[in-house]
């Protein structure tokens, strides 16, 4: 007996292969939940798990959602998972009772499925998604919009959200998707300017290679390198880049919902608004909402309960259940700090203004210096702080501030020559970081004048009046790799905020 069929024994696993070994399963009895292993297009076998919608008779059919996993994690093996408001990913329980099937796996190198997690590439964990489908158009309960097609869609949230672009870039067969907490660009949001996420990293990689998972030799390469030196080599940097989605995204055709998290430091907005232009530029279906979660906690108020599961709910309602008549509210979505969900025809909103800071300061560099937590900014004691003026009157700061270094700096004798300094956003009223954000901003050491220019993560926060937002520039955060670097910054400062009428409040 094969290894994987011995494993599958004993766990009392169905071995079956996709499409043509399953013909036989086609008689089981309809409603039946069960757990099967699906051979993909190498012979890799991936654990599966078939729930059938809430009360679903024998003979009849359903449309069919596939719920992926986040990072190192098996699927789903209850089918009974509550939506999270927090999380942004709409329950398996909730899919059901909604009248969906469901299926759920362990991504190739997770959990029972064999292989190694590739991290979401297209030509292996989007091939072996294709191969469930394959298997799924062969189920009872599965509706068909034509042989070997079954009506499906795709949710769940960041290991989970990346399946659905890489699979729906290249099959037709997904109806829709939901991707929520996903990313665009992996270097863009692990490896930004060359600063080294380390905070997210170390969690990330700890989870990767626990127990028996299994993750490709770049992924225990760039962890050791990460964790030592703070950078990647050039051969990883590549070998992540080619994990897209990336570009990919152009190719999807399917109406998607992207959901993100405003304080999510791992994969920031930044990275919905890159895979929301490329669909819109292709003519995709396409909407946004921002809610306050992801990875990340909710310092603000993170409005109504039950908002994300509405939203998720009424795009698969018209986009895969064909319920036209639906009203999946406006294209774009988004929470303040204040709790209210507000609504726009697209992103970005109309601009109604800047807010302006500026300010000078002297920062000390030292080996160590950092501030927060691993997962979220928080005020840094060593900074220095740029008050910025409260508007005339209340609007919404949504989009990507922008920050201006004009500095001179020397790095000590055996010091490093460049290094990242570090800006975010504090509300003074609440001695909240917004969005949890820390932006790297690189700066070299070599006595001479330099001016650098970047833009901070994208943020939605409310600005009125008794506004008190004052930008901080410090020497180091827990989000990346602890500071190396011994020198004494003269530092002159300016940021631009992006100020927006308020868009309409939308109905809970």
């Amino acid at each position: 007996m094969r290894a994987g069929a011995a494993l599958a024994a004993a766990l009392g696993l169905a071995v079956v292969a996709a499409p043509a070994a399953v013909a036989g399963t086609a008689t089981a009895a309809a409603a039946e939940v069960r757990t099967v292993k699906v051979a993909s297009f190498d012979g890799t076998e991936i654990v599966t798990n078939f729930f059938p919608a809430r009360n679903l008779g024998a003979g009849e059919q359903a449309p069919t959602v596939l719920v992926g996993p986040g990072w190192s994690a098996p699927g789903d093996r209850t089918g009974e998972t509550r939506s999270s408001d927090a999380g942004g990913v709409v329950g398996t329980g909730a899919l059901r009772d909604s009248g969906y099937n469901v299926v759920t796996w362990d991504p190739r190198g997770f959990g029972g499925s064999g292989g190694e997690a590739n991290v979401n590439h297209a030509d292996l964990e989007g091939r072996d998604v294709s191969a469930l489908i394959d298997w799924i158009a062969q189920q009872p309960e599965a509706a068909l919009d034509r042989e070997g097609d079954p009506r499906v869609g795709m949710a769940g949230g960041s290991y989970g959200g990346g399946a659905q672009f890489v699979t729906a870039a290249a099959d037709r067969r997904v109806d829709a998707l939901i991707p929520s907490i996903a990313w665009n660009s992996l270097l863009g949001s692990l490896y930004p300017d060359n600063a080294y996420k380390a905070g997210w990293a170390g969690i990330l990689c700890a989870g990767g290679m626990a127990g028996t998972n299994r993750v490709e030799a770049h992924v225990r390469s760039s962890c050791v390198s990460g964790a030592t030196t703070g950078t990647m080599s050039p051969e990883d940097e590549e070998w992540y880049a080619d994990r897209g989605p990336g570009h990919l995204v152009r190719r999807i055709k399917a109406p998607t919902l992207i959901l993100q998290g405003t304080v999510d430091t791992l994969f920031p907005l930044d990275e919905a608004v890159a895979n929301y232009e490329h669909l819109r530029r292709a003519g995709t279906p396409v909407k946004m909402a921002w809610f306050c979660g992801g990875h990340g906690a909710c310092a603000s108020n993170p409005g109504p309960a039950g908002h994300i599961e509405k939203i998720s709910l009424a795009w698969f309602a018209k986009h895969l259940k064909g319920e036209r008549q639906t009203d999946t509210g406006p294209a774009f979505e988004y929470v303040d700090d204040t709790g209210v969900w507000r609504g726009a025809s697209r992103y970005p909103l109309l601009p109604s203004g800047l807010l302006h800071g500026s300010g000078k300061g002297g920062l000390q560099v030292r080996p160590g210096d950092t501030s927060g937590l691993p997962t979220a900014a928080r005020p840094a004691a060593k900074a220095v702080n740029v008050q910025i003026k409260a508007p005339r009157a209340e609007g919404q700061l949504v989009g990507a501030p922008r920050v201006t270094l004009v500095y001179r700096g020397k790095a000590a004798t055996g010091s490093p020559s460049t290094t990242f300094v570090y800006a975010q956003l504090v509300d003074e009223r609440t001695g909240v970081v917004v969005g949890n954000q820390a932006t790297p901003v690189p700066v070299r050491l070599d006595g001479r004048p330099h001016v650098v220019s970047r833009e901070l993560e994208t943020i939605a926060w409310r600005a009125a009046q008794d506004s008190r937002l004052t930008l901080q520039i410090t020497s180091g955060t827990a989000l990346y790799t602890p500071q190396r670097a011994t020198a004494d910054l003269d530092l002159r400062v300016t940021v631009v905020l992006p100020l927006t009428r308020p868009a309409a409040p939308v109905a809970p």
